[in-house]
Protein backbone atom coordinates (compact mmCIF):
# COMPACT_ATOMS: atom_id res chain seq x y z
CA UNK A 1 0.00 0.00 0.00
CA UNK A 2 1.36 3.65 -1.08
CA UNK A 3 2.21 5.51 1.61
CA UNK A 4 1.72 9.88 1.79
CA UNK A 5 3.73 11.14 4.73
CA UNK A 6 3.86 7.73 6.97
CA UNK A 7 -0.27 7.77 6.62
CA UNK A 8 -1.52 4.71 3.90
CA UNK A 9 -3.22 6.43 0.76
CA UNK A 10 -6.59 5.19 1.39
CA UNK A 11 -6.93 6.97 4.48
CA UNK A 12 -5.83 9.74 2.47
CA UNK A 13 -8.43 8.79 -0.05
CA UNK A 14 -11.19 8.64 2.60
CA UNK A 15 -10.04 12.32 4.19
CA UNK A 16 -10.26 13.91 0.86
CA UNK A 17 -13.61 12.48 0.17
CA UNK A 18 -14.97 13.75 3.76
CA UNK A 19 -13.21 17.49 3.14
CA UNK A 20 -15.10 17.41 -0.55
CA UNK A 21 -18.51 17.17 2.02
CA UNK A 22 -17.39 19.48 4.14
CA UNK A 23 -16.37 22.23 3.09
CA UNK A 24 -19.23 22.99 1.25
CA UNK A 25 -21.32 22.66 3.90
CA UNK A 26 -18.76 25.15 6.11
CA UNK A 27 -19.50 27.38 3.28
CA UNK A 28 -22.95 27.27 3.67
CA UNK A 29 -22.85 27.65 6.73
CA UNK A 30 -20.93 31.35 6.57
CA UNK A 31 -21.84 32.20 3.30
CA UNK A 32 -19.90 34.64 3.80
CA UNK A 33 -17.43 34.33 0.35
CA UNK A 34 -20.85 34.56 -2.02
CA UNK A 35 -22.01 37.59 -0.40
CA UNK A 36 -21.31 40.76 -2.17
CA UNK A 37 -18.81 43.27 -0.16
CA UNK A 38 -21.33 46.12 -0.87
CA UNK A 39 -23.89 43.52 1.29
CA UNK A 40 -21.46 42.15 4.02
CA UNK A 41 -22.26 42.77 7.92
CA UNK A 42 -21.76 41.74 10.87
CA UNK A 43 -24.34 43.75 13.10
CA UNK A 44 -27.60 44.30 11.57
CA UNK A 45 -30.33 47.10 12.51
CA UNK A 46 -33.96 45.33 11.90
CA UNK A 47 -36.06 48.58 12.01
CA UNK A 48 -39.87 47.81 12.43
CA UNK A 49 -42.49 50.10 10.18
CA UNK A 50 -45.60 48.37 11.13
CA UNK A 51 -49.34 50.07 10.86
CA UNK A 52 -50.03 53.16 9.06
CA UNK A 53 -47.13 55.23 7.91
CA UNK A 54 -47.50 58.78 8.70
CA UNK A 55 -45.50 61.82 10.37
CA UNK A 56 -45.34 60.33 13.83
CA UNK A 57 -43.46 56.93 11.58
CA UNK A 58 -41.43 59.38 9.94
CA UNK A 59 -39.64 60.77 13.48
CA UNK A 60 -39.68 57.48 14.95
CA UNK A 61 -37.69 56.20 11.62
CA UNK A 62 -35.23 59.04 11.86
CA UNK A 63 -34.61 58.70 15.45
CA UNK A 64 -34.07 54.52 15.43
CA UNK A 65 -31.43 54.96 12.19
CA UNK A 66 -29.40 57.44 14.47
CA UNK A 67 -29.55 55.08 17.41
CA UNK A 68 -28.84 51.99 14.93
CA UNK A 69 -25.59 54.12 13.70
CA UNK A 70 -24.88 54.80 16.99
CA UNK A 71 -24.80 51.43 18.06
CA UNK A 72 -22.38 50.71 14.87
CA UNK A 73 -24.83 48.98 12.80
CA UNK A 74 -23.14 48.31 9.56
CA UNK A 75 -26.64 47.48 7.37
CA UNK A 76 -30.43 48.41 8.38
CA UNK A 77 -33.60 46.44 7.40
CA UNK A 78 -37.05 48.05 7.29
CA UNK A 79 -39.28 45.23 8.32
CA UNK A 80 -42.20 46.59 6.63
CA UNK A 81 -46.15 45.53 7.53
CA UNK A 82 -48.23 48.15 6.53
CA UNK A 83 -51.43 48.88 4.55
CA UNK A 84 -50.05 52.44 3.34
CA UNK A 85 -50.08 55.81 5.06
CA UNK A 86 -50.03 59.62 4.55
CA UNK A 87 -48.89 60.50 1.10
CA UNK A 88 -46.30 63.38 2.32
CA UNK A 89 -45.09 61.58 5.20
CA UNK A 90 -44.16 58.82 2.95
CA UNK A 91 -42.30 60.95 0.42
CA UNK A 92 -40.59 62.39 3.12
CA UNK A 93 -39.49 58.76 4.74
CA UNK A 94 -37.95 57.86 1.11
CA UNK A 95 -35.88 61.26 0.77
CA UNK A 96 -34.62 60.24 5.19
CA UNK A 97 -33.90 56.86 3.80
CA UNK A 98 -32.07 57.62 0.34
CA UNK A 99 -30.01 60.93 1.98
CA UNK A 100 -29.23 59.44 5.73
CA UNK A 101 -29.97 56.25 5.64
CA UNK A 102 -27.15 54.27 5.12
CA UNK A 103 -26.19 52.75 2.14
CA UNK A 104 -26.52 49.17 3.14
CA UNK A 105 -30.08 49.76 3.65
CA UNK A 106 -32.94 46.58 2.60
CA UNK A 107 -36.50 46.51 2.82
CA UNK A 108 -38.08 43.33 4.19
CA UNK A 109 -41.46 43.26 3.28
CA UNK A 110 -43.36 41.18 6.18
CA UNK A 111 -45.55 40.36 4.78
CA UNK A 112 -47.43 42.96 3.39
CA UNK A 113 -46.14 46.30 1.62
CA UNK A 114 -49.09 48.40 -0.03
CA UNK A 115 -49.17 51.78 -1.11
CA UNK A 116 -46.75 53.72 0.58
CA UNK A 117 -45.11 50.48 2.56
CA UNK A 118 -44.36 49.56 -1.93
CA UNK A 119 -42.88 53.05 -2.11
CA UNK A 120 -41.20 52.83 0.80
CA UNK A 121 -39.57 49.62 -0.30
CA UNK A 122 -38.17 50.73 -3.61
CA UNK A 123 -36.62 53.48 -2.19
CA UNK A 124 -34.32 50.89 -0.41
CA UNK A 125 -31.05 49.51 -2.09
CA UNK A 126 -32.94 45.93 -1.84
CA UNK A 127 -35.89 44.31 -1.41
CA UNK A 128 -36.69 40.91 0.34
CA UNK A 129 -39.62 39.47 0.79
CA UNK A 130 -40.64 36.04 3.85
CA UNK A 131 -42.70 33.56 2.24
CA UNK A 132 -46.75 35.08 1.40
CA UNK A 133 -46.08 38.32 1.48
CA UNK A 134 -47.31 40.70 -1.23
CA UNK A 135 -46.41 44.34 -2.39
CA UNK A 136 -47.77 46.62 -4.69
CA UNK A 137 -51.61 48.83 -5.08
CA UNK A 138 -49.52 52.11 -4.66
CA UNK A 139 -52.28 54.37 -6.18
CA UNK A 140 -53.21 57.49 -4.01
CA UNK A 141 -56.62 57.53 -2.15
CA UNK A 142 -58.66 59.85 0.18
CA UNK A 143 -59.97 57.82 2.92
CA UNK A 144 -62.54 59.58 5.71
CA UNK A 145 -63.17 57.84 8.92
CA UNK A 146 -66.46 58.87 8.34
CA UNK A 147 -67.38 58.11 5.01
CA UNK A 148 -64.08 55.42 4.03
CA UNK A 149 -62.67 55.52 0.63
CA UNK A 150 -63.73 59.01 -0.88
CA UNK A 151 -63.27 59.45 -4.88
CA UNK A 152 -60.56 62.12 -6.08
CA UNK A 153 -61.76 64.30 -9.36
CA UNK A 154 -59.47 63.49 -12.16
CA UNK A 155 -57.26 66.88 -11.46
CA UNK A 156 -56.69 66.06 -7.89
CA UNK A 157 -55.84 62.79 -8.56
CA UNK A 158 -53.45 63.37 -11.46
CA UNK A 159 -51.46 65.95 -8.85
CA UNK A 160 -51.29 62.96 -6.20
CA UNK A 161 -49.87 60.68 -9.03
CA UNK A 162 -47.10 63.03 -10.64
CA UNK A 163 -45.03 63.20 -7.61
CA UNK A 164 -45.83 59.74 -6.06
CA UNK A 165 -44.98 58.20 -10.14
CA UNK A 166 -41.57 60.33 -10.21
CA UNK A 167 -40.52 58.98 -7.16
CA UNK A 168 -40.81 55.51 -7.70
CA UNK A 169 -39.37 55.95 -11.16
CA UNK A 170 -36.15 57.65 -9.71
CA UNK A 171 -36.34 54.52 -7.02
CA UNK A 172 -36.49 52.00 -10.11
CA UNK A 173 -33.24 53.79 -11.87
CA UNK A 174 -31.69 53.59 -8.67
CA UNK A 175 -31.62 50.45 -7.98
CA UNK A 176 -32.17 48.54 -11.28
CA UNK A 177 -36.01 47.90 -11.66
CA UNK A 178 -38.15 47.12 -14.15
CA UNK A 179 -39.71 51.12 -14.99
CA UNK A 180 -42.83 49.54 -15.96
CA UNK A 181 -43.54 47.29 -13.37
CA UNK A 182 -43.25 49.63 -10.52
CA UNK A 183 -45.59 52.14 -12.72
CA UNK A 184 -47.93 49.25 -12.63
CA UNK A 185 -48.19 49.93 -8.82
CA UNK A 186 -49.43 53.42 -8.86
CA UNK A 187 -51.17 54.17 -12.06
CA UNK A 188 -54.56 52.42 -12.87
CA UNK A 189 -54.39 53.72 -16.66
CA UNK A 190 -50.83 51.94 -17.01
CA UNK A 191 -50.65 49.01 -19.65
CA UNK A 192 -47.33 46.75 -19.58
CA UNK A 193 -46.99 43.01 -21.57
CA UNK A 194 -43.88 40.91 -20.29
CA UNK A 195 -41.53 40.16 -23.69
CA UNK A 196 -38.23 38.12 -23.91
CA UNK A 197 -34.95 38.58 -26.19
CA UNK A 198 -34.00 35.79 -28.00
CA UNK A 199 -31.08 35.71 -25.35
CA UNK A 200 -33.27 35.44 -22.61
CA UNK A 201 -33.38 38.85 -21.26
CA UNK A 202 -36.71 39.87 -20.50
CA UNK A 203 -38.82 43.20 -19.59
CA UNK A 204 -42.02 45.09 -19.29
CA UNK A 205 -43.04 47.44 -22.63
CA UNK A 206 -46.07 49.52 -22.54
CA UNK A 207 -48.11 49.63 -25.98
CA UNK A 208 -45.48 52.59 -27.49
CA UNK A 209 -42.95 49.98 -26.46
CA UNK A 210 -44.55 47.42 -28.02
CA UNK A 211 -45.39 48.95 -31.52
CA UNK A 212 -41.79 49.83 -31.96
CA UNK A 213 -40.60 46.32 -31.51
CA UNK A 214 -43.40 44.06 -33.26
CA UNK A 215 -44.84 47.12 -35.35
CA UNK A 216 -48.04 46.23 -34.33
CA UNK A 217 -50.74 46.90 -31.83
CA UNK A 218 -49.99 45.01 -28.73
CA UNK A 219 -52.82 42.42 -27.89
CA UNK A 220 -54.90 43.18 -24.73
CA UNK A 221 -56.03 40.21 -23.93
CA UNK A 222 -55.18 36.53 -22.96
CA UNK A 223 -53.98 35.28 -19.93
CA UNK A 224 -51.00 37.26 -17.11
CA UNK A 225 -47.98 35.23 -18.14
CA UNK A 226 -46.52 32.95 -15.14
CA UNK A 227 -44.14 34.36 -13.27
CA UNK A 228 -40.94 33.16 -14.56
CA UNK A 229 -37.79 31.51 -12.51
CA UNK A 230 -36.18 34.28 -10.77
CA UNK A 231 -33.15 35.81 -12.66
CA UNK A 232 -29.56 35.23 -12.04
CA UNK A 233 -27.98 37.76 -10.00
CA UNK A 234 -25.57 40.11 -11.29
CA UNK A 235 -21.60 39.22 -10.68
CA UNK A 236 -18.50 40.77 -10.79
CA UNK A 237 -16.27 39.07 -13.23
CA UNK A 238 -14.99 36.70 -10.52
CA UNK A 239 -18.17 35.57 -9.70
CA UNK A 240 -18.99 37.68 -6.86
CA UNK A 241 -22.84 38.73 -6.25
CA UNK A 242 -23.00 42.56 -7.55
CA UNK A 243 -25.39 45.44 -6.09
CA UNK A 244 -26.57 48.00 -7.87
CA UNK A 245 -25.24 50.76 -6.79
CA UNK A 246 -26.00 54.60 -6.36
CA UNK A 247 -26.14 57.37 -7.67
CA UNK A 248 -29.04 56.79 -10.12
CA UNK A 249 -28.85 55.22 -13.58
CA UNK A 250 -29.10 57.92 -16.60
CA UNK A 251 -31.74 57.49 -18.23
CA UNK A 252 -31.52 55.39 -21.92
CA UNK A 253 -34.07 54.53 -24.60
CA UNK A 254 -35.59 51.36 -23.48
CA UNK A 255 -36.02 49.78 -26.99
CA UNK A 256 -33.85 49.81 -30.04
CA UNK A 257 -36.33 49.34 -33.43
CA UNK A 258 -33.12 47.79 -34.40
CA UNK A 259 -33.57 44.67 -32.54
CA UNK A 260 -37.55 43.96 -34.08
CA UNK A 261 -37.32 39.95 -34.81
CA UNK A 262 -35.44 39.19 -31.67
CA UNK A 263 -38.39 39.71 -29.08
CA UNK A 264 -41.42 37.85 -28.64
CA UNK A 265 -44.38 38.16 -26.51
CA UNK A 266 -44.49 36.37 -23.20
CA UNK A 267 -48.13 38.07 -22.36
CA UNK A 268 -50.07 40.75 -21.67
CA UNK A 269 -49.61 41.71 -17.53
CA UNK A 270 -50.91 44.91 -16.47
CA UNK A 271 -54.27 45.90 -17.81
CA UNK A 272 -55.94 49.07 -18.03
CA UNK A 273 -58.51 48.96 -15.07
CA UNK A 274 -56.20 47.33 -12.11
CA UNK A 275 -52.79 47.84 -10.24
CA UNK A 276 -50.12 45.07 -9.94
CA UNK A 277 -49.95 43.20 -7.13
CA UNK A 278 -46.99 41.05 -6.40
CA UNK A 279 -46.99 37.61 -4.31
CA UNK A 280 -43.71 37.23 -2.87
CA UNK A 281 -42.61 34.33 -5.30
CA UNK A 282 -43.87 36.89 -8.08
CA UNK A 283 -41.48 39.60 -6.87
CA UNK A 284 -39.02 37.48 -7.04
CA UNK A 285 -39.50 36.20 -10.53
CA UNK A 286 -39.66 39.24 -11.34
CA UNK A 287 -36.55 40.89 -10.23
CA UNK A 288 -38.29 43.42 -7.81
CA UNK A 289 -37.05 40.98 -4.55
CA UNK A 290 -33.83 39.66 -4.33
CA UNK A 291 -34.78 36.42 -2.11
CA UNK A 292 -37.25 35.26 0.05
CA UNK A 293 -36.60 35.44 3.83
CA UNK A 294 -37.85 33.69 6.23
CA UNK A 295 -37.15 34.68 9.54
CA UNK A 296 -33.82 36.32 11.19
CA UNK A 297 -31.68 33.54 11.11
CA UNK A 298 -31.97 33.49 7.21
CA UNK A 299 -31.88 36.96 7.03
CA UNK A 300 -28.14 37.21 8.60
CA UNK A 301 -27.07 34.56 6.27
CA UNK A 302 -28.08 36.43 3.76
CA UNK A 303 -25.97 39.81 5.05
CA UNK A 304 -23.39 37.20 5.60
CA UNK A 305 -23.08 37.01 9.10
CA UNK A 306 -22.80 33.59 11.50
CA UNK A 307 -26.39 33.47 13.23
CA UNK A 308 -24.76 30.86 15.60
CA UNK A 309 -22.37 32.98 17.03
CA UNK A 310 -22.66 33.72 20.67
CA UNK A 311 -25.18 37.26 20.23
CA UNK A 312 -27.10 37.33 17.50
CA UNK A 313 -26.01 39.56 14.66
CA UNK A 314 -29.53 41.41 14.21
CA UNK A 315 -30.77 43.82 16.64
CA UNK A 316 -34.17 45.25 16.70
CA UNK A 317 -35.03 48.80 16.96
CA UNK A 318 -38.84 49.30 17.70
CA UNK A 319 -41.40 52.07 18.68
CA UNK A 320 -40.91 53.11 21.98
CA UNK A 321 -43.78 53.32 24.16
CA UNK A 322 -44.54 56.54 24.05
CA UNK A 323 -44.53 56.62 20.62
CA UNK A 324 -47.06 54.35 20.51
CA UNK A 325 -49.36 55.73 23.03
CA UNK A 326 -49.26 59.03 20.83
CA UNK A 327 -50.16 57.30 18.02
CA UNK A 328 -52.99 55.88 19.95
CA UNK A 329 -54.07 59.47 21.45
CA UNK A 330 -53.80 60.65 17.49
CA UNK A 331 -56.67 58.59 16.50
CA UNK A 332 -59.94 59.97 15.92
CA UNK A 333 -62.59 58.17 18.19
CA UNK A 334 -59.74 58.48 21.27
CA UNK A 335 -59.59 62.50 20.45
CA UNK A 336 -63.42 62.38 20.44
CA UNK A 337 -63.63 61.12 23.94
CA UNK A 338 -60.67 62.56 25.17
CA UNK A 339 -62.15 66.41 24.21
CA UNK A 340 -65.71 65.16 25.62
CA UNK A 341 -63.80 64.57 28.74
CA UNK A 342 -61.40 67.44 28.65
CA UNK A 343 -64.64 69.55 28.53
CA UNK A 344 -67.05 67.88 31.34
CA UNK A 345 -63.65 68.03 33.38
CA UNK A 346 -63.42 71.82 33.26
CA UNK A 347 -67.57 72.36 33.28
CA UNK A 348 -67.67 70.33 36.93
CA UNK A 349 -64.59 72.40 38.06
CA UNK A 350 -65.88 75.71 36.89
CA UNK A 351 -69.62 74.86 37.70
CA UNK A 352 -69.07 73.30 41.09
CA UNK A 353 -66.63 74.13 44.47
CA UNK A 354 -63.95 71.56 45.76
CA UNK A 355 -60.21 70.84 45.65
CA UNK A 356 -59.30 71.08 42.16
CA UNK A 357 -59.79 67.59 41.17
CA UNK A 358 -61.44 67.97 38.05
CA UNK A 359 -59.58 70.48 36.74
CA UNK A 360 -56.69 68.94 37.60
CA UNK A 361 -58.02 65.99 35.23
CA UNK A 362 -59.09 68.37 32.25
CA UNK A 363 -55.72 69.67 32.04
CA UNK A 364 -53.72 66.13 31.97
CA UNK A 365 -56.13 65.34 29.14
CA UNK A 366 -55.46 68.78 27.20
CA UNK A 367 -51.83 68.58 27.75
CA UNK A 368 -52.15 64.30 26.24
CA UNK A 369 -53.59 66.07 23.58
CA UNK A 370 -51.62 68.52 22.74
CA UNK A 371 -48.33 66.40 23.25
CA UNK A 372 -49.59 63.46 21.12
CA UNK A 373 -49.24 65.32 17.94
CA UNK A 374 -46.65 67.70 19.19
CA UNK A 375 -44.01 64.48 19.82
CA UNK A 376 -45.33 63.30 16.42
CA UNK A 377 -43.76 66.73 14.75
CA UNK A 378 -47.51 67.43 13.24
CA UNK A 379 -48.31 70.82 15.52
CA UNK A 380 -47.34 73.91 14.37
CA UNK A 381 -46.01 76.69 17.27
CA UNK A 382 -49.33 78.65 16.09
CA UNK A 383 -51.58 76.16 16.78
CA UNK A 384 -50.18 75.92 20.42
CA UNK A 385 -50.40 79.21 20.93
CA UNK A 386 -54.03 79.36 19.68
CA UNK A 387 -54.65 76.88 21.99
CA UNK A 388 -53.01 78.44 24.63
CA UNK A 389 -54.80 81.80 23.74
CA UNK A 390 -58.42 79.92 23.86
CA UNK A 391 -58.00 78.85 27.25
CA UNK A 392 -56.80 82.36 28.57
CA UNK A 393 -59.73 83.69 27.00
CA UNK A 394 -62.46 81.28 28.77
CA UNK A 395 -60.68 82.22 31.79
CA UNK A 396 -61.43 85.75 31.22
CA UNK A 397 -65.10 85.06 30.83
CA UNK A 398 -65.31 82.44 33.19
CA UNK A 399 -63.48 84.75 36.10
CA UNK A 400 -62.76 87.94 34.96
CA UNK A 401 -65.76 88.87 32.93
CA UNK A 402 -68.54 86.57 33.19
CA UNK A 403 -71.65 86.98 31.43
CA UNK A 404 -70.18 88.97 28.89
CA UNK A 405 -69.92 86.21 26.07
CA UNK A 406 -67.94 87.44 23.72
CA UNK A 407 -64.37 86.18 25.60
CA UNK A 408 -65.57 82.90 25.66
CA UNK A 409 -67.23 82.49 22.46
CA UNK A 410 -63.92 83.30 21.10
CA UNK A 411 -61.61 81.20 23.46
CA UNK A 412 -64.47 78.34 22.43
CA UNK A 413 -63.26 79.28 18.88
CA UNK A 414 -59.74 79.34 19.01
CA UNK A 415 -59.43 76.28 21.51
CA UNK A 416 -61.24 74.47 18.39
CA UNK A 417 -59.44 75.81 15.41
CA UNK A 418 -56.51 74.94 17.37
CA UNK A 419 -57.57 71.04 18.29
CA UNK A 420 -58.43 70.76 15.00
CA UNK A 421 -55.46 71.89 13.18
CA UNK A 422 -52.85 70.45 15.52
CA UNK A 423 -53.72 66.96 14.00
CA UNK A 424 -53.83 67.76 10.33
CA UNK A 425 -50.43 68.22 8.30
CA UNK A 426 -48.35 70.55 7.40
CA UNK A 427 -49.50 70.80 3.71
CA UNK A 428 -53.36 71.97 3.59
CA UNK A 429 -54.03 72.44 0.71
CA UNK A 430 -53.63 67.99 0.03
CA UNK A 431 -56.54 66.48 -0.03
CA UNK A 432 -55.40 63.99 2.72
CA UNK A 433 -55.07 67.47 5.07
CA UNK A 434 -58.40 68.58 3.61
CA UNK A 435 -60.00 65.73 4.48
CA UNK A 436 -58.58 65.10 7.93
CA UNK A 437 -59.66 69.25 8.50
CA UNK A 438 -63.09 67.93 8.06
CA UNK A 439 -63.20 65.04 9.93
CA UNK A 440 -61.15 66.86 12.64
CA UNK A 441 -63.95 69.70 12.97
CA UNK A 442 -66.78 67.15 12.60
CA UNK A 443 -64.99 65.14 15.23
CA UNK A 444 -64.25 67.78 17.93
CA UNK A 445 -68.08 69.19 17.33
CA UNK A 446 -69.04 65.87 18.37
CA UNK A 447 -66.70 66.02 21.37
CA UNK A 448 -68.81 69.07 22.46
CA UNK A 449 -72.19 67.46 22.05
CA UNK A 450 -71.09 64.49 23.66
CA UNK A 451 -69.88 66.50 26.54
CA UNK A 452 -73.26 68.34 26.68
CA UNK A 453 -75.12 65.25 27.19
CA UNK A 454 -72.82 63.84 29.59
CA UNK A 455 -73.24 67.07 31.93
CA UNK A 456 -76.69 67.11 31.02
CA UNK A 457 -77.12 63.48 32.51
CA UNK A 458 -75.08 64.18 35.42
CA UNK A 459 -76.71 67.34 36.59
CA UNK A 460 -80.32 64.92 35.99
CA UNK A 461 -78.37 61.93 37.63
CA UNK A 462 -76.28 63.71 40.68
CA UNK A 463 -78.65 64.23 43.23
CA UNK A 464 -79.11 60.49 43.52
CA UNK A 465 -74.44 59.60 43.32
CA UNK A 466 -72.91 59.98 46.22
CA UNK A 467 -69.89 60.97 44.24
CA UNK A 468 -71.69 64.28 43.29
CA UNK A 469 -73.73 64.90 46.15
CA UNK A 470 -70.93 67.92 47.51
CA UNK A 471 -69.58 69.20 44.23
CA UNK A 472 -72.98 69.59 42.16
CA UNK A 473 -74.24 73.12 42.04
CA UNK A 474 -77.96 73.41 43.59
CA UNK A 475 -79.96 74.89 41.70
CA UNK A 476 -82.68 76.19 44.55
CA UNK A 477 -82.16 78.70 47.36
CA UNK A 478 -85.54 79.09 48.58
CA UNK A 479 -86.25 75.23 49.56
CA UNK A 480 -84.23 72.87 51.61
CA UNK A 481 -80.98 71.98 49.61
CA UNK A 482 -79.60 68.88 49.50
CA UNK A 483 -76.33 69.29 51.02
CA UNK A 484 -77.56 71.37 54.01
CA UNK A 485 -77.21 69.74 57.43
CA UNK A 486 -80.64 67.90 58.09
CA UNK A 487 -83.50 70.08 59.66
CA UNK A 488 -81.94 73.13 58.54
CA UNK A 489 -83.37 75.67 56.02
CA UNK A 490 -81.50 78.35 53.63
CA UNK A 491 -81.77 81.90 54.94
CA UNK A 492 -80.27 82.52 51.74
CA UNK A 493 -82.38 85.13 49.74
CA UNK A 494 -81.08 87.98 47.23
CA UNK A 495 -79.58 90.38 49.67
CA UNK A 496 -79.05 87.86 52.39
CA UNK A 497 -74.93 88.30 53.54
CA UNK A 498 -72.71 85.73 54.26
CA UNK A 499 -69.46 83.95 54.03
CA UNK A 500 -67.38 82.52 51.50
CA UNK A 501 -66.42 78.59 53.35
CA UNK A 502 -64.46 77.65 49.73
CA UNK A 503 -62.55 79.56 47.26
CA UNK A 504 -65.03 81.12 44.91
CA UNK A 505 -63.72 80.35 40.97
CA UNK A 506 -66.22 81.79 40.30
CA UNK A 507 -68.07 78.64 41.89
CA UNK A 508 -67.76 77.44 45.43
CA UNK A 509 -69.92 77.55 48.45
CA UNK A 510 -70.68 80.13 51.25
CA UNK A 511 -72.88 80.07 54.76
CA UNK A 512 -75.81 82.06 55.41
CA UNK A 513 -76.61 81.84 59.26
CA UNK A 514 -77.11 77.85 59.70
CA UNK A 515 -77.09 76.92 55.97
CA UNK A 516 -74.02 75.97 53.30
CA UNK A 517 -75.36 77.14 49.99
CA UNK A 518 -73.58 76.61 46.36
CA UNK A 519 -72.99 80.34 44.76
CA UNK A 520 -71.41 81.43 41.95
CA UNK A 521 -69.13 84.74 41.89
CA UNK A 522 -70.18 87.82 39.59
CA UNK A 523 -66.85 89.45 39.46
CA UNK A 524 -64.28 87.32 39.68
CA UNK A 525 -62.11 85.05 41.83
CA UNK A 526 -63.52 85.73 45.77
CA UNK A 527 -61.22 84.15 48.43
CA UNK A 528 -62.50 81.73 51.46
CA UNK A 529 -63.19 83.50 54.47
CA UNK A 530 -64.80 86.69 52.30
CA UNK A 531 -68.00 88.49 53.44
CA UNK A 532 -70.46 88.24 50.65
CA UNK A 533 -74.12 89.30 49.33
CA UNK A 534 -76.13 87.48 46.82
CA UNK A 535 -77.51 89.69 44.33
CA UNK A 536 -79.02 87.68 41.76
CA UNK A 537 -80.25 84.29 40.98
CA UNK A 538 -79.95 82.26 37.53
CA UNK A 539 -81.11 79.12 36.72
CA UNK A 540 -77.88 77.70 38.35
CA UNK A 541 -78.45 79.01 41.86
CA UNK A 542 -77.48 82.46 43.54
CA UNK A 543 -75.09 84.92 41.84
CA UNK A 544 -72.52 86.63 45.21
CA UNK A 545 -70.28 89.72 45.29
CA UNK A 546 -67.59 90.60 47.74
CA UNK A 547 -68.70 93.35 50.15
CA UNK A 548 -64.98 95.00 50.53
CA UNK A 549 -64.63 96.31 54.13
Amino acid sequence: MRRVGGIPGGVWAVLAVVAVAWIPGLASATDTGSVPASRRASRIALVSIHGPIDDLTLRSVERRLDEAKAAGCDAVVLELDTPGGDLYATLALTHLIKTRGPANCVAWVRPRAFSAGAITALACREILVAPGAAIGDAAPIAVSPFTGLAPLPAAERAKLESPVLAEVEESARRHGHDERLVRGFVDVAEESWLVERDDGTRMFVDATEYATLFGEEPPRSGPRPAAPPPPPEPTEADGTPLVPADPALPIAPRVDPAERGRWKLLGPFDTADELVTLRADEAVAYGLARAEIADEEQLSRWFGADPTAGTSPVVRFDETWSEGFARFLMSWPVRLVLVAAMLVCFLIELGTPGFGVFGLAGAAILIALVAAPTVAGMAEWWELLLIAIGLGLVGVELLVLPGTGIAGFLGAACLLVGLVFAFVGRDLGSPQSQASMLTGFFATLGSFALAGGAIWVLLRTSRNLQLFRSIVVDTTVDSPSAIDPPGTRPSATIGSVGEAVTDLRPAGRAAFGDALVDVRSGGGWIARGARVRIVSRDALGPVVEELVP
